[in-house]
């Protein structure tokens, strides 16, 4: 039998030459003590930036709650359920006591008490303090205004996103 690929078959010039080895795989790891610094500290800032949300996550909880009671408060009333707008005031009393002084919160009323809720939010649209102390305290008749209604909702929906406690 004849092979295919005799002894003069291929390219001359390169005949002879020994193939190189592959060098070592660069390592992915830090060579000097500087890279393991930077490294550590980015891990710790990545780790008080974790912490730091969790906490503030942790801290907001109230105000998700008062979101949540608020748009259930909402629901009565488009359903019809005025007694829904005598929960208003002690929702937003509440919410207040989460983030300010009890003795402060307790000897605010009238516009001492919207005066605090400006002071509190100062750049939200002013809540209708009177209107909802209104609906807390006073009979609740058939002619209730439903675009004051969805006024105050508004008004109370904002200012339970924005504002902020002396802690914040």
């Amino acid at each position: 039998m004849i092979p295919l690929f005799g002894p003069g078959w291929g390219n001359y010039a390169i005949r002879g030459i020994v193939e190189i080895g592959e060098p070592e795989p660069v390592s992915m790891l830090p060579q000097t003590p500087g890279w393991v610094v930077l490294l550590l500290f980015l891990l710790a800032a990545l780790l008080w930036k974790l912490w730091s949300s969790v906490q503030r996550w942790r801290r907001n909880r109230y105000r998700r709650d008062a979101q949540a009671r608020l748009l259930e408060l909402r629901a009565r009333v488009a359903a019809g359920d005025y007694g829904a707008l005598r929960e208003l005031a002690p929702l937003l009393r509440a919410t207040v006591l989460q983030v300010d002084e009890r003795t402060d919160v307790a000897s605010c009323s009238g516009s001492a008490w919207a005066a605090h809720l400006r002071a509190l939010a100062p750049g939200a649209s002013p809540v209708p303090v009177s209107l909802i102390h209104e609906w807390a305290y006073a009979p609740l008749t058939d002619r209730i205004d439903n675009g004051a209604v969805e006024a105050a909702f508004a008004a109370l929906e904002h200012w339970i996103a924005v504002h902020r406690g002396p802690g914040d």
